[in-house]
């Protein structure tokens, strides 16, 4: 891999376009996923990274704290799974097994951080999981998103490793004032 950490950012998302389909082209676009999900969700990444496709391959690290609430984890995990999916296009199905075992990863990931919580068993009911379903293909179809999504991605592939301000520099603001409204829209209304 060519990492080039010095070199400035590119934030045009018409030379994030993909070329090929190649292992850590598919991972970067995974881990942009979880990153332009933070973003989205209101708890934006601390850290991205990636290293290879297999063992280690890579992560991005949410921030928000107590922010980064049950149905926020789970967008920010699924998202990385949903990008992959879309940045496969028909060949999905050629690469399944690794994105399946990406996505075990994510939710195995997700479950432990459950459990630090101390919400062992924790269930996502139909009506959540419809909701979660509903946001991340709403969110991720839109061009202004995965326009961020293929930017991040791209970043990743030069670079390696993103901080926090590059990050804040590539996810343009309105993704995380799109995804709030999002999030409020699809939120269950209080019974009482």
């Amino acid at each position: 891999m060519n990492h080039t950490p010095d070199a400035p950012l590119n934030t045009d998302p018409d030379s994030a376009r993909p070329s090929r389909r190649d292992p850590m082209e598919t991972l970067a676009h995974h881990v942009a996923g979880h990153v332009v999900m933070s973003f989205a969700v209101g708890c934006p990444a601390l850290e991205a990274r990636i290293d290879g496709p297999f063992e280690d391959p890579g992560y991005a690290l949410p921030g928000g704290g107590r922010k980064l609430t049950i149905r926020r984890r789970l967008l920010v995990a699924l998202a990385g799974h949903r990008a992959e999916a879309r940045f496969l296009g028909e060949a999905y199905g050629l690469f399944v097994d690794e994105a399946t075992e990406r996505l075990a990863f994510d939710m195995l990931h997700v479950m432990r951080e459950f459990e630090e919580m101390g919400l062992y068993g924790t269930g996502a009911s139909a009506a959540l999981r419809g909701q979660l379903g509903h946001l991340l293909s709403e969110l991720l179809a839109r061009p202004d998103v995965w326009d961020a999504v293929s930017v991040v991605a791209r970043e990743l592939l030069a670079r390696g490793r993103l901080d926090a301000p590059e990050l804040r520099a590539l996810v343009p603001e309105a993704i995380a004032a799109l995804g709030q409204r999002l999030l409020d829209e699809s939120r269950p209304a209080a019974t009482g």
